[in-house]
Parts: structure tokens; C-alpha cells; sequence
């Protein structure tokens, strides 16, 4: 993922020698963002994770970014899914803590409106002929229906001069063709790939031009993972950087590293590995070495403290000493997981001691002390994970759409959750639910349709099902008691039965009019009898039961408003 990172800071670098370059990050936060690369991590966190880091290494002058994602507010079953793309951070300026703050926020959830996207980020770049470039993050071909081809065609007409980039994660031969003569576009088929496709991209813009020679001082010796200083004499060239390697390696090859740009002295991390190692002054210019330093990194001092057996989905303490470089972390995973693998896990810079949460699935497992700016375990320690026990207490039936309440015992970790879903329903999926660090009991509402329904303990930090627990739903009893006519404009009263769930209401509507219209209206917890003022047009109405939680009508019943 570094050379992500790297390739994309040389575009931007090299785009900033014009007085103006506007620079829009288009994300896919699609459902599908949620399958892994092949370091483990899931492809939406991995993107993020870059991003970050890209955002704090951009040049202070000339650049105006901003942050455009699509797919992360609407589920992709959801009404306006294809329309579901908004630029979060405005391209004014270079507003890192904006930026960062959008990109943590981002949640994977629903489609990819790619057409939809590049139309809407032709009319955000301004009219006055500045350069503007678009790199677009993606994970699959668009699927809204749009014609992407024609969109990217349509950004020549955008008032400046419009660079597209399309950067794909490990796409399908079905979506590399519906990129292909669009712009600039590679695909990648793992994390590692990423980078070294994003420098080819580059490979136009970037200027080239040979290095000076250049002293490094640094510690003789450094722990591994540990961060270090490294001080330096250069006449510094644009995209100049620091990094440490193993010997021997391949000039341009880097590991940690730093801009000179960002100060002197720089950054870095040592690696996990153990042994000699090199400090190396190069740059994105130019391939070759303009100074280098040797350097051992030592075995590092990392200990994990946490109790040896844990209830399934409990959370605990972990009490840890290591490195604390940036972007490490504590995670819990299964005793034969793959380095870099992760499951519920905290960064180091939250302290010690930290809080995980067990998985559903109890098994051997390791608490692992990793770090997103490398692969490899730092250090490991066995934890067993018992299964959970779990209570669930529910009436047996339930009327439709009422209100009803389930005691409960369990791990109650972060997220954990009550639901109600048809049975069969696959694991994850919810209706009606209540977390429960709100205590037992939680109130739930029954489905609408009469059928068997489960209650469901889950959690939103992983898929799966906890405990479960069968219902019936019968048929909602529901009655409308009222005048059959009213003079128009006047008060009168209806009387009804029915679920009293929360946000019920009873209201005045067209004969025909949507299920969810209303006019005039009150909630049925205000009582068995509401009071109603007819309309003031004479005609024929509906009384309505309906209920702002779903989109049902329980019962209507006619209604003649008579003139006065």
C-alpha cells in the first residue's frame, strides 16, 4: 500500500507546479469494498488507511483538494442508491483535517454510480481553464445503469483542463473492459501491485532530473517497529525522500519513509525485521541513490497482557508495552490467521490498556501486536474464546406491529444489538432493533406480516448470529371508530384500537393518496381517542392508521366532509 502512497504523492507534486491545480479524490465506498487485499485487510480500510497518510504528505501551496465518495450513505436495495455520491470535502484550499476526518468517516454500504460521480465532479471544478485532475478509487464497474465512457468524454467540457485517473482494486475482466481508452487506467491485482500501478500512471507528469549527495545521521541502533529520527545534509529536490531498506536492495525500492519536505530532521519506522538494515536518501525524480547510512534494527521489547480464556463476544482489557509507532495496533485473530490478518483492534496511540471484543466463534486464538506500515506479527500471545452464554425472554406470540419487550443476558460488547427478522433471514440482517448497552430490557416492534420470526442477539462488529429465539406473529387487531360524515372544517373525534407502536398516528387523506401521506394528525400515544379537524374542501377522504417506523397501512376507512 506505500507505493500507493508514493505514486500518488508524485502526481500531485508534479501537478502543483502550475499556480492552480484543483485535485478531486473520488472513493468507492461500495458494499463490495468490504472484500479483503491480499495483506488482510478489508479493501475499504485499506483505502482509507492511504489515503490519510497521502493527505499528510501533500505540498503545502498550489493544490485545492477535495473528497468526493459515492456509496456510503444508501444501502444498494435503498430508493436514490444510484444517486448516492457527494463531495464531502469542498476543493478550497488544502484543509487536511477535513479531509482526514471525511475519510475516517467513510463507511462502505451501497452501489457504484461511477458515471453518476464524474458528471457530478465536471460541474464542481471551476470554469477559468486552471488544471484539474480526478483520481477515482474503484473496486467494480459501474452498475447504475450509467455510461461511464460518455461521462469522462463529457469532463473535456468542464471549463479546465480535466487529467482522469481510474485506479482499479484487482477488478474483473467484465470491468476492465468497461474502463478500457477511458482515461488513464491500470488495475491492480493486490495491494502491493497497487502502487507500482499508480507510478506508471505518473510516469508522464513526473520530472526528472539527477540527485546531489547527501550525509544521514541516525542511532546505530534501533528496535524494530520503533519510530527514529534521521537527520540530513542535501540540496533537496522536489520529492525528495528518506527511507530505510535491507542491504543490497534495488535502488528506488523503499520501506518506511518520509519527504525531506516535511523537516528536518525526518520520521521514520523501523522495519519488524531483525538485523542490518540502510538509511537511503532518493527521490520519485530520478531512480538511483543520492546517500546512504547503515543501521541495525534490534528485537523489540513487546509485551501483551490479557486473561487467557474469554466468553465469546465479551469485551477485555489488553494491557501491552512495544514500539508505539504510528499505525499500530492490537488485534485478536484466529491462533492460524495469516500476518496482517486482524480482527476486532485498537490502535496503540489509544494507550494502554486497550479494549478489544472477542469473536462470535469461540476457538484458539492470538492476541498479535501488528502494524499497518508493514506486514508481520511484532509479537503474540494464545487466548481461548468460550462459547457465550446467553439469555433471550420474549412473549411466545405478538400482534403485528406492537410493541413488545426481551429481557436478555449476554456479552453485551460494543455494538451488540436485538433484532426481529423472519426466519431463514441470513445472519447480519435486521428490522426492528435495540443496542444493548441500553440495558434489558430492550423494546422491540413485530413485524407487520403474520408468520414465525426470530429474535436475534448480533453484533455489528462482526457477521453472525449470537443466540437466537422463535416468535409468532399474528395478525394486527386494528379498528377505526368515526363519524361516516363531518362538516368540512370541523372537530371530531375518532376512536381506535390497534398496535400503539411507537410513532403510530392516525390522519386525514385523499381517497388513493401514498401509503405515508397525512395531513392532519396525531400519535396514538396520546390516547384511545384523538381529536381531527376535517379539511376545509368538501369531499371524500380516508381516515388512515399508519406509522412513521414502517411503511404500512394498518387500516383506513371512508370519511364524506360535508359543506357547512
Amino acid at each position: 500500500m506505500a507505493r500507493f502512497y508514493l505514486a500518488l504523492v508524485a502526481l500531485l507534486l508534479c501537478s502543483s507546479a502550475r499556480s492552480e491545480t484543483y485535485v478531486q479524490l473520488i472513493l468507492d465506498a461500495s458494499g463490495s469494498m468490504y472484500n479483503k487485499v491480499d495483506d488482510g485487510r478489508y479493501r475499504i480500510v485499506a483505502a482509507k488507511d492511504v489515503l490519510q497518510e497521502f493527505v499528510g504528505a501533500l505540498p503545502d501551496t498550489g493544490l485545492n483538494v477535495g473528497l468526493r465518495v459515492y456509496g456510503s450513505a444508501l444501502g444498494s436495495d435503498e430508493d436514490g442508491s444510484c444517486l448516492d455520491s457527494k463531495l464531502v470535502v469542498p476543493m478550497q484550499g488544502l484543509d487536511r483535517g477535513a479531509l482526514r476526518d471525511a475519510i475516517r468517516a467513510t463507511r462502505a454500504k451501497g452501489s457504484t454510480p461511477i458515471a453518476y460521480s464524474l458528471e457530478q465532479a465536471g460541474r464542481d471544478f471551476p470554469r477559468d481553464g486552471s488544471r484539474c485532475l480526478i483520481v477515482l478509487v474503484t473496486d467494480g464497474k459501474e452498475v447504475c445503469g450509467g455510461d461511464v465512457r460518455s461521462s469522462a468524454a463529457a469532463l473535456s467540457q468542464a471549463g479546465c483542463e480535466v487529467d482522469l485517473r481510474i485506479i482499479g482494486f484487482d477488478l474483473s475482466e467484465e470491468a476492465i473492459a468497461s474502463f478500457t481508452g477511458i482515461g488513464t487506467f491500470e488495475n491492480a491485482t493486490s495491494a502491493r501491485d497497487l502502487g507500482a500501478a499508480l507510478e506508471r500512471a505518473v510516469d508522464d507528469v513526473v520530472e526528472r532530473d539527477p540527485m546531489g549527495e547527501a550525509q544521514l545521521r541516525a542511532p546505530d541502533e534501533v528496535p524494530a517497529g520503533s519510530p527514529f529520527d534521521v537527520s540530513w545534509k542535501a540540496e533537496p529536490g522536489d520529492k525528495d525522500y528518506i527511507t530505510i531498506v535491507a542491504p543490497g536492495a534495488e535502488p528506488g525500492t523503499f520501506g518506511s519513509y518520509a519527504y525531506v519536505s516535511s523537516g528536518n530532521p525526518v520520521k521514520l519506522h523501523a522495519p519488524t525485521t531483525v538485523g542490518p538494515h540502510e538509511l537511503r536518501y532518493q527521490s520519485d525524480r530520478i531512480v538511483g541513490i543520492g546517500g546512504r547510512r547503515a543501521i541495525v534494527v534490534t528485537a523489540a521489547e513487546i509485551a501483551l497482557g490479557a486473561p487467557t480464556e474469554i466468553e465469546a463476544g465479551r469485551p477485555f482489557a489488553v494491557d501491552w508495552t512495544g514500539p508505539d509507532g504510528a499505525r499500530d495496533y492490537v488485534t485478536i485473530v484466529k491462533a492460524d490467521a495469516a500476518a496482517g490478518a486482524f480482527g476486532s483492534y485498537q490502535y496503540t496511540e489509544n494507550g494502554s490498556p486497550l479494549t478489544l471484543h472477542a469473536s462470535i466463534e469461540a476457538g484458539s486464538y492470538e492476541l498479535r501486536y501488528q502494524s499497518d506500515r508493514e506486514p508481520g506479527v511484532f509479537a503474540r500471545r494464545p487466548v481461548l474464546v468460550k462459547p457465550a452464554e446467553i439469555l433471550l425472554e420474549a412473549p411466545a406470540t405478538i400482534r403485528g406491529g406492537s410493541p413488545f419487550e426481551v429481557q436478555w443476558q449476554g456479552p453485551n460488547g460494543d455494538r451488540d444489538y436485538l433484532t426481529v427478522v423472519a426466519e431463514g433471514t441470513p445472519a447480519g440482517q435486521y428490522t426492528s432493533y435495540d443496542y444493548t448497552l441500553k440495558g434489558s430490557p430492550v423494546r422491540l416492534h413485530a413485524p407487520v406480516a403474520p408468520g414465525s420470526y426470530e429474535i436475534r442477539y448480533q453484533s455489528d462488529r462482526e457477521p453472525g448470529i449470537f443466540a437466537s429465539l422463535g416468535i409468532d406473529v399474528t395478525s394486527p387487531d386494528v379498528t377505526l371508530d368515526a363519524p361516516a360524515e363531518v362538516a368540512a372544517g370541523s372537530a371530531f373525534q375518532v376512536r381506535w384500537e390497534g398496535p400503539n407502536g411507537d410513532r403510530d398516528y392516525i390522519t386525514i387523506v385523499a381517497p388513493g393518496a401514498p401509503v405515508g401521506a397525512y395531513t392532519v394528525y396525531q400519535y396514538t400515544s396520546s390516547g384511545p381517542t384523538v381529536t381531527l379537524a376535517a379539511p376545509e374542501t368538501p369531499g371524500e377522504y380516508e381516515i388512515r392508521y399508519q406509522s412513521d417506523r414502517i411503511d404500512h397501512l394498518f387500516l383506513s376507512r371512508t370519511l364524506r366532509v360535508l359543506e357547512q
